[in-house]
């Protein structure tokens, strides 16, 4: 570990991947950056984060000094794409059941036209824990059938001793009256004391009976989970003398505590993701890129996200594995693609690349102690693309011969190829599944990745960028300093944030603009009170509002601006020439002859912390030879001479010409034939596609 003179204000980030857990130290008055990567601790992740942070304390510096901890987190990931949460089960209003068990086409993705096949998500609550719950509440919030106390009690019993310990309520229209559902936890408290309640009144107040059910139940699956994991982490913190709130990552790019989560860490699924594309678009905005298409290649998975205008774009639901998570999200797509991405060939003879992954362990054949199965890391180290001796600055050797062997006796012998064909082929198929994600991104929603820059971290990432680049066109790859953590960088310069909804249907036409004030700033009074709870005045607070418009012929909402000034009523016909002009922009067509209807309301509350300050550095020679560190051969098409650089002793104003290869502790870039890179005043590596060098 590199030897630092002793901080003071410490901003750390502490970001859990399937591979690595990296940790990055901001020194907030100097701007000096500290980073860490252990390996991951899949059996007890809290074990992973304690080894980064006393590595980076062992050299005597203080706890006391830290102002800020944050952490991106896979426990609720893991949880629930693992199948791992806990028992739970459903109180659901009498009679609709079938809400649960057979969600309506289109809630669901399915990947292909075939509605009469579509796939269901397999329902975490089984249906023998499923308890229907005599009341009934109308769409306006009126009770049609009060709540049967004494038959509830008795249905409840089923509860006690069954080692239940996550209930999840969802009764009919409870987000236009929550009185059920608030006195459902209290009966449930008598039945299974040790159980925890998540209602859904509180999880998502929103129209629409599936998502929210589907939302509710996979929050409260999760969160025996995530909150056993917050509470050793705390405690492991705790006896370090790390005292501050421990801040975590959102799906929606923003922190909250770890006791403002307890109770929704459905809102963390996304985390680590969200953090990387945080980074991406805070680099983005630092070098003037306000296009740019985030690409995160770690050990288990690659990440693609974009972001327009400087900022990352949100979508209001996402898929986790076969879920549907409605609750806002930065909007990525993830694919099973990663360093450890194991290749296989499958019963027709045809070679694949993942899902599965040998993860942190045992890792590719080619990590100490590695398994057996050939990946694309051992491809890496195959193709000379990978110095063995210098993985993670030298700290962590490969064995290249077991690589070799891994991918000549389970891949080349079997296809009949060479050892180096069969390597070359795993990184042409990991490139193409990874090309999907990034169209996924960018053609799917309507965007050219021509005019985008795309920036590359992860410890992978890097690695393959420049060959995903050519093939969409993308004339640029930013990469920036310490790619491998920039995940855990994004965590720095992340700003508090919560959204709220609730829905109050109406059209739009009969809506007063002194109603929308007012509930609006009922909201916001709810948003203020909690953000005091933390200790923040309400002169930090800033709120953003929206209201989620539709045509009354549709299903779907899009949501539109309101400003926080005083309102009047021609702001109404401004609210709907924005929502054609979104829906135009979206769907290719406006209806102006149709009345248009208010669903929700929607209030982010942000907190925006200081960002740290970008060091710059002053221009130097173009020629690298002070970065020079040595030759070794690579395959690109052929075997070729190739020179590597360290990145640690090139300067602003370098140039180099690929084939070239440039080495840090935490990753490594290629820069192909054809290709140049030079570096910025920031310090980061722009990868150049051929003809784009002089633009």
């Amino acid at each position: 570990m590199d030897r630092k003179p002793r901080m003071s204000r410490l901003r750390i980030g502490i970001d859990i991947g399937g591979t690595f857990t990296d940790l990055c130290v901001l020194e907030e008055e100097t701007g000096e950056v500290f980073n860490l990567k252990v390996l991951s601790t899949p059996a007890d992740l809290t074990r992973g984060v304690m080894e980064a942070l006393d590595g980076f304390f062992a050299d005597g510096r203080s706890p006391d000094d830290v102002t800020f901890l944050f952490h991106a987190t896979t426990v609720a990931t893991n949880a629930l794409l693992e199948r791992k949460g806990a028992e739970t089960w459903l109180l659901i209003t009498e009679g609709f059941t079938g809400v649960y068990e057979t969600p309506e086409l289109g809630e669901v993705r399915t990947g292909s036209y075939d509605y009469l096949s579509y796939p269901k998500p397999p329902m975490l609550v089984p249906q023998r824990h499923t308890i229907q719950i005599p009341e009934r509440m109308d769409f306006r919030g009126g009770v049609l059938r009060p709540l049967d106390e004494a038959e509830t009690r008795r249905r409840l019993q089923r509860l006690s001793g069954s080692g239940v310990e996550s209930v999840a309520v969802c009764l009919l229209f409870s987000f236009m009256n929550p009185a059920h559902e608030q006195r459902l936890r209290e009966l449930v408290a008598e039945a299974a004391p040790e159980a925890q309640v998540y209602l859904s009144c509180e999880t998502l107040p929103q129209i629409r009976e599936y998502p929210r059910l589907a939302t509710t139940v996979v929050n409260g699956y999760v969160a025996p989970v995530v909150n056993r994991y917050i509470h050793r982490l705390e405690e492991a913190l705790a006896s370090r003398r790390i005292r501050r709130p421990l801040y975590i990552m959102q799906s929606n790019g923003g922190s909250l505590t770890s006791g403002a989560l307890r109770n929704i860490p459905v809102r963390m699924i996304e985390s680590g993701p969200a953090a990387g594309v945080l980074g991406a678009a805070h680099v983005g905005r630092m070098t003037g890129h306000l296009k740019v298409i985030s690409f995160d290649m770690g050990g288990t998975t690659a990440k693609a996200g974009i972001i327009e205008d400087g900022e990352p774009r949100i979508v209001p639901r996402f898929q986790a594995g076969e879920w549907l998570v409605t609750t806002p999200s930065l909007d990525l797509v993830e694919i099973g693609s990663g360093g450890g991405s194991i290749a296989w060939i499958d019963k027709s003879g045809m070679l694949k690349v993942g899902p599965q992954s040998a993860g942190a362990d045992p890792g590719p054949a080619c990590y100490p102690n590695g398994g057996e199965a050939p990946t694309v890391t051992d491809a890496d180290v195959t193709l000379g693309w990978l110095d063995p001796e210098f993985f993670l600055g030298g700290k962590f050797k490969l064995n290249a011969p077991a690589a070799a062997e891994a991918i000549a006796g389970q891949i080349a012998a079997p296809l009949g190829l060479e050892l180096i064909e069969a390597a070359n082929g795993i990184i042409k198929i990991v490139s193409s599944q990874m090309v999907e994600a990034l169209r996924l991104v960018t053609v799917s929603r309507g965007e050219d990745p021509r005019e985008y820059v795309l920036v590359a971290f992860g410890g992978a990432g890097p690695v393959h960028a420049a060959l995903l680049a050519e093939e969409l066109k993308i004339p640029r790859v930013l990469i920036p300093p310490s790619p491998g953590v920039h995940s855990a960088v994004g965590l720095l310069v992340s700003d508090l944030k919560r959204d709220y909804i609730q829905t109050h249907f109406a059209e739009l036409a009969e809506v007063t603009v002194s109603e929308v004030q007012s509930r609006f700033e009922a909201m916001e009074r709810v948003a203020q009170e909690e953000f005091a709870a933390q200790g923040i005045s309400p002169d930090k607070i800033r709120h953003e509002r929206a209201i989620d418009l539709r045509y009354s012929i549709q299903k779907y909402e899009l949501p539109v601006p309101v400003a926080r000034t005083v309102l009047a009523e021609t702001d109404k016909g401004g609210w709907r020439r924005t929502f054609d002009e979104l829906h135009e922009k979206h769907y290719g067509s406006r209806a102006q002859d149709q009345r248009v209807e208010l669903v929700n309301y929607r209030l982010t509350t942000k907190v925006v912390l200081p960002k740290p300050h970008a060091v710059e550095q002053a221009d130097h020679e173009e020629t690298p030879d002070g970065a020079l560190k040595g030759r070794r051969r690579a395959y690109f098409d052929g075997w070729q001479d190739c020179p590597i650089y360290d990145r640690e002793r090139l300067v602003c104003g370098n140039r180099i010409r690929g084939p070239a290869i440039i080495e840090e502790m935490d990753s490594t870039i290629i820069i192909h034939p054809r290709q140049a890179a030079r570096v910025d005043r920031f310090g980061n590596v722009i990868l150049e596609l051929a003809g784009e060098e002089k633009r």
